[in-house]
């Protein structure tokens, strides 16, 4: 016995009503031995239209509907509730896109109507064939794992845990904080970066639902929203954070003296050393690459030299393993190395420095405690500033960084405040100040007789060599005359790249990079939180380059989001359209495995076959479509359905 449809025409008000006649569609379904009733709508997705197919369903109970209106992925969420509400099983359903498959793109109204007419036949056919559906529900867990304790990470730990939930904040590096701790200034305010952080850092620290775990790595994350698996591999600081007070002692006692990379190797450390003054937790760590006791020495300088036994040569990495229902990934980014453009100088020519080296020499902690001055210890009379260095160019990084700008703003401020006669040289093509508090910054510098702007072209054009008088700039301007200036120090402003982890870590989280290598979101507009496996979720920089206040609105984005998900005592509905492996067909290939995007698909060797996890599962058909045995059906998309679909269309 056939199943009886219940077949409706939505006109989407005149959408699709100016191209398709309904009374001639309607006339042309007639014939349709399945459709026991056809109604016509205007609009079918308003509240008067849900509550007129919620009270025709309830009257009439169809074994089936069809539904030609606009694009499922607005509206087919939406009808399947209200099949739901009105006790139809909600996979018993099928819609037809009239609206951007046919109206919106075919012009003649003869041809748009026999499309619409073979379009909902095939749904017709297909619909016959829907297996009734149903949902499962898991219980979730509650806990987040937080990658990055940079701002936007820190934003998400605080509004997570402030809301009773259990955070675990890793962070690779000995310290929190991120990139912007190292700063001096942040625009557009020209606030103190430390001390705009402090506050959230101490609450980070001495949180109660909050555990940092610093010199920390993301080795595997398994399972699925609601019910992750995440195992963190710790190096060993070599200094108990219970017994360490901080005061240093153990450092100037300490014979190894090696370059600081928390400084950009601007500065010397110790091999027992803070990463640099200031820095949270407020305690040192042993670098076992340059200390002499890891280098085969008896060395016990600093242990003897700590009054309060915080020193402990024995202690070793360690892996922790944390259940989470979610995770927020805010790993932030890495400044491009111009290194391989020689014609910038970077590396070659003493005092071209990159912006994250000069945010370093103008911090109070800094190498130089905060003074502006050469390698050779001289105030500079005169400074370039190069923006674009190996952004906006289809051979390097094809995209802006969209905060160049106005930390070059940021910089000629600084110069200006700190040596006023000193001459400052903006080499650009053109500005990027969105927003309504940041063109203060040109136009500040611009007010000054003392900077100078050089427009260029793109991609830059630049060559800066070394002469006796100090730095030789040469550039192409707009105009196509070259410009040289003299000066004795050069900014180089180059590309924001996604953290060194990024490629690594995508492997593991199982979500895909962007072309550009940073992590891709859901849906770059109405989604930008979101990653495309569910449960995960990205913040700040992870995604693309951001300034400070984006990345702190997008680690709060996130945690709200997981906030809305994972809720005490609310069990998570699982998707109902995933894959099912026939173990009669099976033959054991293993390359369905491969293939799953979700790592969804386990082999039981002891069996001899594979399994599809229904909670890892997004029900997306790549096993399906690669499994040479057929022994993969996809629910709700099995190949008969399918290809009844096809059929009937080119029929």
């Amino acid at each position: 016995m056939k199943p009886r449809v219940a077949l409706y025409l939505c006109s989407c008000g005149e959408n699709v009503s100016e191209r398709i006649s309904f009374a001639d569609l309607a006339d042309r379904l007639a014939s349709l031995e399945e459709v026991a009733s056809l109604r016509i709508h205007s609009l079918l997705c308003s509240e008067e239209g849900r509550a007129f197919l919620s009270r025709d369903l309830e009257r009439d109970k169809p074994d089936r509907v069809v539904i030609a209106a606009c694009t499922p992925r607005e509206h087919e969420k939406t009808f399947r509730n209200v099949l739901e509400k009105s006790g139809l099983n909600p996979y018993l359903f099928q819609m037809v896109n009239l609206r951007e498959q046919v109206a919106w793109v075919i012009e003649d109204k003869d041809d748009a109507l026999a499309l619409a007419e073979r379009y909902i036949r095939a749904a017709v056919k297909r619909v016959a064939l829907h297996d009734a559906l149903e949902r499962q529900e898991i219980s979730c867990n509650t806990n987040v794992v937080v990658i990055g304790a940079g701002v936007a990470g820190m934003a998400a730990a605080l509004v997570l845990a402030r809301a009773g939930r259990e955070v675990t904040l890793v962070e690779q590096n000995p310290f929190i904080g991120g990139k912007v701790v190292l700063y001096d200034k942040v625009f557009p305010t020209m606030e103190c970066s430390s001390c705009m952080l402090e506050p959230m850092m101490d609450e980070i620290l001495h949180h109660g639902h909050i555990e940092v775990v610093t010199c920390g790595r993301i080795r595997e994350v398994a399972g699925f929203i609601g019910n992750f698996t995440v195992r963190i591999e710790t190096d060993a600081r070599f200094v108990d954070r219970e017994k360490c007070v901080g005061c240093g002692e153990c450092i100037g006692k300490c014979p190894v003296t090696t370059k600081n990379a928390f400084d950009c190797h601007l500065s010397d450390r110790k091999a027992i050393d803070f990463p640099f003054q200031g820095a949270l937790p407020n305690m040192p760590f042993i670098d076992r690459e340059q200390c002499l006791r890891f280098r085969g020495r008896d060395c016990t300088i600093c242990r003897d030299a700590c009054r309060f036994d915080a020193i402990d040569y024995s202690a070793s990495d360690a892996v922790l393993e944390r259940n989470a229902g979610g995770v927020v990934v805010a790993t932030g980014f890495e400044v491009w190395d111009p290194s391989p453009l020689a014609e910038f100088g970077y590396g070659r020519v003493p005092d071209v420095y990159t912006s994250l080296e000069f945010e370093r020499i103008l911090s109070p902690n800094g190498p130089s405690g905060g003074k502006l001055v050469t390698n050779k210890g001289d105030e500079p009379k005169s400074l370039a500033i190069v923006h674009c260095v190996g952004s906006r160019s289809p051979m390097l990084h094809n995209y802006c960084s969209g905060v160049c700008c106005r930390y070059a703003g940021k910089f000629a401020r600084l110069v200006r405040e700190r040596l006023p006669d000193a001459n400052v040289y903006d080499i650009c093509a053109d500005w990027c100040v969105p927003g309504k508090e940041n063109h203060s910054f040109p136009d500040s510098a611009r007010a000054s007789r003392k900077f100078s702007v050089v427009r260029t072209t793109l991609p830059m054009d630049v060559k800066i060599t070394r002469v006796k008088k100090g730095i030789r700039l040469s550039c192409k301007e707009v105009s196509g005359a070259r410009r040289v200036v003299v000066v004795d120090m050069v900014v180089l402003c180059p590309a924001m790249i996604p953290s060194k982890t990024s490629g690594k870590l995508a492997e593991i989280l199982l979500i895909p990079c962007n072309p550009s290598g940073f992590f891709a979101e859901g849906h770059a507009i109405v989604d930008s939180v979101s990653s495309p496996r569910e449960g995960i979720f990205l913040a700040g920089c992870a995604s693309g380059p951001k300034d400070i206040r984006s990345s702190i609105e997008q680690g709060a984005a996130a945690a709200a989001k997981l906030l809305s998900i994972l809720q005490p005592g609310k069990r998570l509905e699982l998707n109902a359209m995933t894959a099912l492996v026939d173990p009669a067909l099976c033959s054991g290939c293993r390359v369905c495995v491969g293939l799953c995007p979700y790592g969804a698909i386990i082999f039981e060797g002891s069996r001899g076959r594979a399994l599809a996890n229904a909670a890892l599962c997004e029900g997306c058909g790549t096993c399906a479509a690669g499994c040479p045995s057929g022994a993969i059906a996809q629910k709700h998309f099995t190949s008969d359905q399918i290809a009844a679909e096809i059929e009937e269309v080119l029929r």
